[in-house]
């Protein structure tokens, strides 16, 4: 599961080749690093965007009012200097939010190396036990196969990409795609999937499955809670075939206002 900022609370820039080689960033023009990808190499490169980079146009309710507690927090916790500029302030505030983001996303991203570990047979870090051990006996309880693991898909009739978590199946003829998202939650507190997870999985579905499958394939988000170790949420998306046509107007939203068509072609479906 990358993590790419693109600024500070910003979305996610993610980009791939037709061929499913990440291009996420480019190399500078002194040679001597790289930059984030840009619309510009994209079409020079003619590469894709990712589910992600798609739904970065929707708007996120959950998300803006996630942005807002995280500011106020952090304004509580930094207070104003003597004579400080406000803009001064500002940033130090901001720096402050940022830095909470950060650590965040750093113990998601060592959740989610540890459950790629642990699904391939291999040891991992035993102190994130706690976060992992129950997801493993969920998975042994359920009867579950993974048969893939970080997965790139590519669809490259509607000009999409992106790296899925897990794929399954169960049963006798079940199918299935897993994606695991750590969150905060709350004693009490029903755990439920943030605006846009729902198409992401039925856009990773679409692309593996193929659009026929889409009425039986389990599309599950797993949330691991990082505020509760131990605790743990499955929430299975219904209506996949809705999520994913409600995914393409979002597709076709993008292209309007970025003004690039990575379709195939670029032809209308």
């Amino acid at each position: 599961m990358a993590i790419l900022t693109k600024d500070r609370f910003g979305q996610a820039s993610h980009w791939y080749t037709a061929d499913g080689k990440p291009a996420h960033q480019q190399p500078t023009k002194s040679g001597d690093g790289t930059r984030p990808t840009r619309i510009t190499d994209a079409e020079a490169l003619h590469l894709i965007p990712s589910v992600t980079s798609y739904l970065s146009v929707v708007d996120k309710p959950a998300l803006t009012k996630w942005k807002i507690e995280q500011a106020i927090q952090a304004a509580e916790r930094t207070p104003r200097l003597p004579n400080e500029p406000i803009y001064y302030w500002a940033r130090r505030v901001n720096d402050e939010a940022f830095k909470q983001v950060e650590d965040a996303a750093e113990l998601g991203s060592s959740i989610h190396a540890a459950l790629e570990l642990v699904f391939a047979g291999e040891p991992y870090d035993p102190a994130l036990a706690v976060y992992i051990e129950p997801v493993l006996k969920w998975k042994v309880s359920t009867g579950i196969t993974i048969t893939e693991r970080e997965k790139v898909l590519v669809n490259l009739k509607e000009g999409y990409a992106g790296c899925t978590d897990a794929l399954f199946t169960f049963g006798k003829k079940g199918i299935g795609i897993l994606d695991y998202k750590t969150r905060k939650t709350k004693p009490g507190e029903i755990v439920t999937p943030y605006d846009g997870q729902g198409m992401q999985l039925a856009a990773y579905s679409a692309a593996f499955y193929g659009i026929e499958a889409l009425p039986r394939v389990l599309a599950a988000n797993v949330y691991i809670s990082t505020t509760e170790p131990g605790r743990f949420e499955v929430y299975k998306h219904p209506n996949l075939p809705e999520l994913y046509d409600t995914f393409l107007h979002v597709c076709a939203i993008w292209r309007h206002i970025k003004g690039y068509d990575p379709r195939e072609k670029g032809e209308s479906v």
